[in-house]
């Protein structure tokens, strides 16, 4: 199947455009454009001048900064900004450099959900038997999880 790459093109400005003119795409309080237009004074003022973010969210609430809700910021609500914009400058950072090398950002179906899955492994010193026994007489790591379970399976509600 081909696709008409103008079309494509004309089709997605045309969404873009209305995704912006809905109340779902457009800024609330202009917190994180002001955030993220002044970054990195803000980083500056709290880790070389030592202002607490605290302080920080204090001083741009006097300036009129407010939340979603209306109310003056809170140092919680700019660190979580703050940590967004970093979070998101790194990943427009990482995409431009596989862009500029030629790497392709296509992913296959599912990398997403296998991306999250994290190994788990015994620690070294738990492979080795303790009192020289062979190492097949050793417990596996879900021989362990289900005797835990067993031990414990009294706390948790029938079924």
């Amino acid at each position: 199947m081909e696709i008409n790459v103008k079309r494509l093109r004309s089709d997605v400005n045309r969404l873009k455009r209305e995704r912006r003119a809905s109340p779902i795409g457009k800024a609330k309080t202009g917190a994180t454009e002001i955030i993220r237009k002044h970054f990195v004074e803000l980083e500056r003022l709290h880790y070389q001048d030592g202002a607490s973010w605290t302080e920080i969210a204090a001083a741009l609430a006097e300036q009129g900064v407010t939340q979603g809700d209306g109310k003056p910021i809170t140092s919680r609500r700019l660190t979580a900004l703050m940590n967004n914009i970093r979070v998101q400058a790194k990943r427009n950072d990482q995409q431009k450099s596989s862009v500029a090398s030629g790497q392709r950002s296509v992913r296959p179906s599912g990398a997403r959900a296998s991306k999250n899955r994290v190994s788990v492994s015994l620690a070294p010193e738990l492979l080795r038997s303790p009192h020289g026994k062979s190492p097949e007489l050793t417990l596996s790591e879900e021989e362990i999880r289900r005797a835990e379970l067993a031990r414990h399976a009294h706390l948790l509600p029938k079924r």
